[in-house]
């Protein structure tokens, strides 16, 4: 099945929420990272971290913000949330255009990463221009149901 995207426009919107360093993906660790940033979210909702900010969210998203340092991916599990944590942390993705994928049906990692691989393996090559600078990737579950999800995939579009 082809994955197509679409580019929207999106507001700034600033997370509140929690972050781990994690090893930079290649192909060779790339289903070793993904069960990683899995095991981020379950420890957040097993250590009641996550749901404060689900429940007081402003749009019932959840989102995760993965941005690549030098050695490491920073993958930050967040909510567009009023909810305040003396731990959490917050981070602010810019206003402006963005590549958008869509997928449902199943775990949502597993959405997640095909979505992933559809873009950085097919899409990209295909129109590089699209995405000229490793910025930062965000993944927002749309249903609240990470089982049987509704996921969305945003990249910020290249000028």
């Amino acid at each position: 099945m082809t994955t197509t995207y679409k580019i929207q426009q999106y507001p700034e919107l600033t997370l509140t929420g929690y972050a781990t360093k994690l090893p930079l993906p290649t192909m060779t660790n790339i289903a070793a990272v993904s069960a990683q940033k899995e095991q981020h979210f379950v420890s957040l909702v097993k250590n009641n971290q996550f749901p404060p900010l689900m429940a007081a969210s402003r749009d019932k998203l959840g989102y995760a913000l993965s941005t690549t340092a030098a050695d490491h991916l920073e993958y930050f599990a967040g909510a567009n949330t009023t909810a305040t944590a003396t731990t959490a942390q917050t981070r602010t993705l810019p206003a402006g255009d963005y590549i958008v994928l869509q997928a449902q049906g199943g775990p949502d990692r597993a959405l997640f990463d095909r979505l992933i691989g559809d873009f950085f393996g097919t899409i990209l090559p295909a129109e590089p221009q699209l995405y000229t600078k490793d910025s930062f990737v965000v993944e927002v579950l749309l249903n609240g149901n990470p089982h049987d999800a509704a996921v969305e995939l945003r990249i910020p579009l290249s000028k």
